[in-house]
């Protein structure tokens, strides 16, 4: 079967288990080395799951835009979008963001008509996903569902950054920073205790396999230029001039 034509709970629960297992593996050094300096060579787990992610959001609006039907371009859609809804349910934050970014991307989104319930959906996870006020109702949404879990991983990335570099190691009179130890420590610390506790989800070879080796989706020139293929764009009237 397609991934598509299999249960959505088994679909998200897949997803969710090659999340996890990608997430364990980072070292909490990883993070510090990769907010100083990205790199494979000193982050090779963060970047594995950076990597995932944005293949996982470029498939799927690949997945959408590749259908050469308005029906089957629905259909993929409203697949897609139910999964990422069983994605938040499981706590899963890394592959449902990846997810809403696809089915939010403009080049998707403008091709595609939702129902009042699929429009509600979508809205939620906007609400919840929301970037103002640095991700506000995301980091309540973590501070308040038990784990097991998947962070986002970006904000993680975001808030050692600001601290890190925006921060001086000693204080002015010679000491040592430890608010900016301890609040380090702190940021770690949800990582490392997410980490700790696992998803109950025996692996499905086939699915694993599948979301684990994407070998082609399209890249953001290319999901215009077939966007615009489905659905040209309306030509602007020019006023002529007129002379008197």
């Amino acid at each position: 079967k397609q991934w598509y034509q299999r249960r959505v709970a088994i679909t998200a629960g897949q997803m969710t288990k090659i999340d996890f297992d990608k997430f364990v593996k980072i070292k909490l050094c990883e993070i510090l080395k990769y907010v100083k300096a990205p790199s494979e060579t000193t982050s090779p787990n963060l970047c594995a799951c950076v990597d995932h992610f944005n293949s996982v959001s470029y498939w799927a609006s690949s997945l959408v835009l590749e259908r050469e039907t308005k029906e089957d371009r629905q259909r993929v859609y409203r697949r897609l979008l139910t999964v990422m809804e069983h994605l938040i349910k499981l706590n899963n934050f890394s592959s449902s963001f990846a997810l809403f970014a696809a089915l939010s991307r403009s080049s998707v989104r403008r091709i595609i008509n939702l129902s009042s319930k699929q429009e509600k959906i979508l809205n939620s996870a906007q609400d919840l996903m929301d970037s103002s006020e640095s991700y506000k109702n995301l980091r309540t949404a973590l501070k308040s569902v038990k784990p097991p879990l998947i962070p986002y991983l970006a904000i993680c990335i975001a808030d050692l950054y600001f601290l890190l570099l925006g921060n001086p190691d000693k204080l002015e009179n010679g000491e040592i920073n430890f608010t900016k130890r301890f609040t380090t420590y702190t940021f770690m610390n949800v990582v490392r205790t997410s980490q700790r506790i696992p998803y109950d989800i025996q692996p499905n070879d086939n699915i694993i396999n599948f979301f684990n080796n994407f070998n082609s989706y399209m890249e953001e020139e290319e999901m215009w230029k077939r966007s615009e293929e489905i659905k040209p764009r309306k030509k602007k009237k020019v006023p002529t001039a007129t002379l008197r």
